[in-house]
């Protein structure tokens, strides 16, 4: 992943304009009770969109999988944003309809290579072009308009240790008191957003990371125009309920090649050891 440098932790409201229509996009058509944007304590019970986060079996359906449920006491984590309105929503933007999505390209598990094969029509892998950030995904088909979603991320449920010791884990807040870990580190079992790198400042940024019922999400804040290569942030919203742990994941996605980080376990709960064993010069 590719270095953050000095950037601060903050979430960023895109200035960019409507989205176009674009071939890469679907809608997902879903039910709403009002199809209106709404205050999260209002709202009691509604039907609300699932995605299906992890992998099962040989399922060859990677697309996010839409499902009505019944759903209690909802959090922020059961909206979606629209970019445009700069506001929250359930199921559907009154103004601007339900949500896009760009599938990825469907996959059997366990098959050699499989996190490139999974990449959309329209993206491709092939060398960052940020210093000593590897490989990134870049943007060859037509442009990328502002609310596009990408994911859910996909990958396997691992232990905190073996989380901190991968540069490609993500932290899925399930409660205050608990915490999983969904890492991308074995390639035969993930897919492409794994090669998603950091964005080192605003300007550059084009992608926002936030949790959706269980998974996580890549949404477009800014239009990714062929020959852009894809950049992340996370959202704010997603990392106030995390723990210390998701501090140190997130440093580690945006280290450089100079930077080495361990895991070292502690016995106080909630706490997190870092030990830089090389500095980048």
């Amino acid at each position: 992943m590719s270095s953050a440098g000095d950037r601060q932790r903050s979430s960023r409201k895109s200035r960019a304009p409507d989205p176009a229509p674009s071939q890469l996009c679907e809608d997902v058509k879903t039910e709403t009770s009002d199809g209106g944007t709404f205050d999260v304590s209002e709202v009691k019970k509604e039907e609300t969109l699932e995605l299906n986060i992890y992998n099962h079996g040989d399922d060859v359906d990677n697309t996010p999988e839409v499902i009505s449920i019944k759903e209690e006491n909802p959090d922020n984590k059961d909206y979606l944003y629209c970019e445009i309105c700069k506001s929250f929503f359930f199921n559907k933007c009154e103004v601007h309809g339900p949500p896009l999505f760009i599938p990825d390209t469907p996959v059997p598990m366990g098959i050699p290579d499989r996190a490139r094969q999974t990449l959309p029509p329209g993206l491709e892998i092939r060398k960052s072009g940020i210093p000593d950030a590897g490989l990134g995904v870049f943007n060859k088909g037509e442009s990328v308009p502002v609310g596009a979603h990408f994911g859910p991320y996909q990958g396997e449920l691992v232990d905190r240790e073996e989380a901190m010791n991968s540069g490609y884990s993500w932290v899925i807040c399930r409660s205050r008191q608990y915490e999983e870990y969904i890492d991308a580190k074995r390639e035969m079992h993930v897919n492409w957003m794994r090669y998603v790198n950091c964005a080192r400042n605003d300007e550059e940024q084009n992608l926002v990371a936030f949790q959706y019922r269980g998974g996580i999400l890549y949404r477009c804040c800014r239009p990714i125009n062929p020959g852009q290569e894809l950049l992340l942030w996370y959202e704010e919203e997603y990392s106030k309920e995390l723990s210390p742990a998701f501090d140190y994941l997130w440093n580690k996605k945006c280290s450089t090649n100079g930077n080495q980080y361990e895991w070292l376990p502690t016995t106080t709960p909630g706490e997190v050891s870092m030990w830089c064993s090389e500095s980048s010069v």
